[in-house]
């Protein structure tokens, strides 16, 4: 059902039980107000409509819409009647009306894993159990918003003005795989196929449609300026023209995601930058490995040893006594001692592989560890200043 046939529907329905005549912008007028709203464009703005009891049915319209009738010029009795055969006809065909801010929703459905599998790791969500079930109990779930066809075309309807966030909350619902179509060519050609061949045929001749959808949606928020669809795009159809239009476009973005698809080093080291400086742990350490400075130093500021020795030794390495002092008294708030050998020797194979070397028991060895560093001396009063900033830094640390 479409808006349209919805609002002939009930000026059929209202002008046979309450005996006049009544305009069909009249009858959007008592819709908005049996659902809470001054007028039809201001439940537009706020709302969109559902049928199938998807979303949330009018409670307690009647004064509401009997007050909008005697607004809009008609007698009381009449407006009584109006309002008593629209209300009829709402719960009749299970009209209902869904917020734009519940609709929000869609466009994070999700928790991407990111530092569970890393950055180079085929993309995987996980639902949050409690929000699926706070949305199922109010019948909000993707799978249920589309089986009313009257919010579908509500949305295709408020997409055509054109609407980037409607573009986007149709891309979220049509949201699919792209159908295998190597089965319903082959019958095309003449093959005949089993019945469980059919029936992939008839999932093909579902999705597809759904699929096109889809793009077409998410391609049109995109260009409307959501960065977010920009950005789904760009993985979605490996469109590298979309991931630079993401790169130029404001607003929120996930920047791990971007550093993922990103087409160059360059591009790549940016984004993990800005996904470390939002919070991400694998970013940083990503960064840190290809031997970026400032994530080396804000993993040794996290007090780990093997961080805080990379650290020192680069400030060594650059003639940088002082700050090699400052990592010095960090690890050691941290209960570690870059000074200090962890040069050990170990059993190599048998029973006793990995233990620490008992020459009683003999046999082949390996030697592991890291020598103490050797720290150039410092006057007192650099002792005190590299104290001083190594306990900005532990107390700047969460």
């Amino acid at each position: 059902m479409t808006v349209k046939e919805l609002a002939h529907a009930a000026q059929q329905t209202i002008q046979t039980q309450a005996g006049c005549n009544v305009k069909r912008s009249h009858v959007h007028e008592l819709l908005a107000a049996a659902f809470g709203f001054s007028s039809w464009a201001a439940f537009l703005s706020e709302a969109v409509l559902a049928d199938n009891a998807v979303g949330d049915a009018p409670s307690g319209g009647l004064p509401r819409v009997i007050g909008r009738a005697l607004q809009l010029q008609y007698a009381p009795g009449v407006a009584s009647e109006m309002a008593g055969a629209l209300l009829d006809f709402v719960a009749q065909r299970q009209i209902s009306s869904v917020r734009w801010s519940a609709l929000d929703d869609l466009l994070t459905p999700a928790v991407r894993l990111v530092e569970d599998d890393g950055l180079d790791e085929q993309d995987h969500w996980e639902d949050d159990d409690e929000e699926v079930a706070a949305k199922a109990a109010i019948g909000l779930t993707r799978d249920r918003l589309l089986q009313s066809p009257l919010l579908l075309h509500s949305l295709e309807r408020a997409a055509q003005e054109p609407n980037p966030k409607a573009h986007h909350l149709l891309a979220a619902l049509y949201e699919c795989e792209p159908p295998n179509p190597y089965l319903y060519e082959e019958s095309l050609c003449g093959r005949s196929l089993t019945s469980v061949e059919r029936r992939w045929v008839d999932e093909y001749l579902r999705l597809e449609p759904q699929f096109r959808r889809y793009e077409t949606h998410l391609k049109a928020a995109a260009l409307g300026g959501i960065r977010a669809a920009a950005l789904k795009y760009a993985a979605a159809f490996d469109n590298q023209e979309f991931f630079r239009l993401a790169e130029r476009m404001s607003g929120d973005v996930d920047a791990t995601w971007m550093a993922e698809i990103a087409p160059t080093p360059e591009s790549r080291a940016l984004w993990l930058r800005n996904a470390a400086e939002q919070g991400s742990t694998s970013a940083l350490e990503e960064l840190a490995q290809g031997g970026d400075e400032w994530a080396e130093e804000r993993l040794a500021e996290s007090g780990d040893a093997q961080w805080l020795r990379n650290a020192a030794e680069r400030a060594l390495a650059k003639g940088a006594p002082l700050k090699a002092w400052i990592w010095q008294y960090v690890a050691l708030a941290n209960g570690a001692d870059l000074t200090r050998s962890t040069m050990a020797a170990y059993h190599d194979g048998g029973q006793r592989d990995g233990d620490f070397y008992d020459s009683d028991f003999g046999g082949a060895l390996y030697v592991a560890g890291e020598e103490g560093l050797v720290l150039p001396k410092l006057e007192s009063h650099e002792h005190r200043t590299a104290k001083a900033k190594a306990d900005h830094i532990l107390h700047r640390v969460p």
